[in-house]
C-alpha cells in the first residue's frame, strides 16, 4: 500500500468510524468538524466540506440535514473525494453509496474479512485478525444488497457486509453498515481499518491510467499547461411534478423552478428537497429520489386553508326553508293545495268509473 505524500484534509459530521486523526498528524490534518446531530450546521457548512481543500469526508452522524447537503455531498464524491460513511447518516443518500439498505437489523456476535484476495482488503487487513467478535451488543445494521461494482471487505455471519466501499465518478465512497466499528474491532483496529483504507483508496484516487504503446516516446519540453483529465459527468434523471389544485410554485432544493406541472431534465442523481406553495392554501413539502437516466412522477396536494374554507362555506348561498308560517297554514302552502287538489281529482275519476259501471249493469 502506498500512502499518501502530503497531508491529506479531513472534514467530519459526527464520528469518524473508529480513525483517530491526531494518531496520523504527519499524514491527515482535520480542517472541519461539526457534531453530529447538529444537522443544520452541516447544512450551512456544506461549502467547507466540498471545498477543493478537502479531501477525505466523514459523515458518522445522524440524518437531520436536508436532501441537498447529502447531494453536495454525492456531487464533491463524484468529482474526486472520499466519502467514509456509516448508518445512519446513510439514510439521506443514495446512487453513491455501495449498499443499497432495505431495512435493519440487529448485528450478528461476529464479523470476519470477506473478500481475503482483494488488493484493497490484502491492504488493509495485512497482520491483522480475519475474524473479530462484538465486545458489546450491535442494537442496529443495515440490511440489503451489495450494488454492482462494490467491494465487501468485513461481512457480518449472515454474509452481508458490515463494511464495503465502492467507486462512484472519480471518488470512493466508504460504508459501514452500523454506527460504531469499535464494538467489533476495537478502538486500535478500527483505528487501524479506516486508516488503511483512506490511504489505499486515495492512492487509488490519484493513479491516473496510461494507454500502453510499443515503442518508446521521448519525453519533450513545452509551454503549454497540461490538459486536466476529463471527468465524466455525474448521472442525472428527470423529475415531473403534478399538484391539486395546478399552478403551485415549486421550490427544488429552496430554488425556484417554475409552476405545477412542470418538467425538469437534467436534474442530479439522489434525493431532492420538493416545496409546493399557492396562496390561500397550505404549503407541500416533501421529497423526491432521482435514479440514474430514469423519469420519475412527483405528486403534492395543497388543502385550501381552514380560513378560506369556512369564508366560503359562510357566503354560500343558502337552502330556502320553509318558514313556519308556511308549515302551519296548508292553505297558503302551494305543496299541499297541490296534493289536495289531486286527490279531489282523483276521487272524481273514481267515482265516474263506479257510476258508469252501474248504469250498465240497469241496461242489461
Amino acid at each position: 500500500m502506498i500512502a499518501p505524500a502530503a497531508a491529506s484534509s479531513i472534514a467530519v459530521y459526527g464520528s469518524t468510524s473508529g480513525f483517530i486523526p491526531g494518531l496520523h498528524a504527519d499524514r491527515f490534518t482535520v480542517a472541519y468538524q461539526v457534531p453530529g446531530n447538529g444537522g443544520e450546521m452541516f447544512d450551512n457548512m456544506v461549502a467547507n466540506f466540498t471545498a477543493p481543500s478537502v479531501d477525505v469526508i466523514f459523515i458518522g452522524g445522524d440524518d437531520t440535514f436536508n436532501a441537498s447537503t447529502a447531494s453536495a455531498i454525492e456531487q464533491a464524491v463524484w468529482d474526486g473525494k472520499i466519502l467514509v460513511i456509516g448508518y445512519p447518516a446513510t439514510e439521506k443518500f443514495g446512487d453513491s453509496l455501495p449498499f443499497a439498505g432495505r431495512g435493519t437489523d440487529k448485528g450478528s456476535d461476529n464479523i470476519s474479512v470477506a473478500n481475503p484476495d482483494n488488493v484493497i482488503s490484502q491492504a488493509v487487513f495485512s497482520g491483522l485478525r480475519e475474524r473479530y467478535n462484538a465486545s458489546e451488543p450491535v442494537e442496529q445494521r443495515l440490511t440489503g444488497s451489495i450494488k454492482p461494482g462494490a467491494v465487501s471487505l468485513l461481512k457480518y455471519d449472515s454474509g452481508e457486509p458490515a463494511l464495503l466501499y465502492r467507486n462512484y465518478g472519480n471518488g470512493y465512497v466508504a460504508e459501514w453498515t452500523f454506527f460504531a466499528p469499535s464494538s467489533y474491532l476495537g478502538n486500535d483496529d478500527a483505528d487501524t481499518v479506516n486508516f488503511r483504507l483512506i490511504s489505499a483508496l486515495l492512492d487509488l484516487r490519484q493513479k491516473v491510467p496510461v494507454p500502453s504503446v510499443t515503442t518508446t516516446v521521448p519525453v519533450q519540453t513545452t509551454t503549454e499547461a497540461p490538459t486536466a483529465p476529463t471527468q465524466a459527468p455525474r448521472p442525472t434523471g428527470n423529475i415531473t411534478i403534478h399538484s391539486s389544485p395546478l399552478g403551485a410554485d415549486v421550490f427544488l432544493d429552496g430554488i425556484y423552478k417554475g409552476k405545477t406541472p412542470l418538467e425538469l431534465s437534467g436534474v442530479s442523481t439522489g434525493y431532492h428537497s420538493v416545496k409546493m406553495t399557492m396562496d390561500g392554501h397550505y404549503d407541500y413539502d416533501g421529497s423526491a429520489y432521482v435514479v440514474n437516466g430514469e423519469n420519475i412522477t412527483a405528486f403534492g396536494s395543497l388543502p385550501l386553508q381552514a380560513r378560506l374554507a369556512e369564508t366560503e362555506r359562510t357566503t354560500a348561498p343558502a337552502t330556502p326553508v320553509p318558514t313556519a308560517t308556511q308549515a302551519s297554514d296548508p292553505l297558503t302552502n302551494p305543496t299541499i293545495i297541490a296534493a289536495v287538489i289531486g286527490t279531489i281529482t282523483a276521487g272524481i275519476g273514481a267515482f265516474a268509473t263506479i257510476y258508469s259501471q252501474r248504469t250498465k249493469g240497469k241496461k242489461e
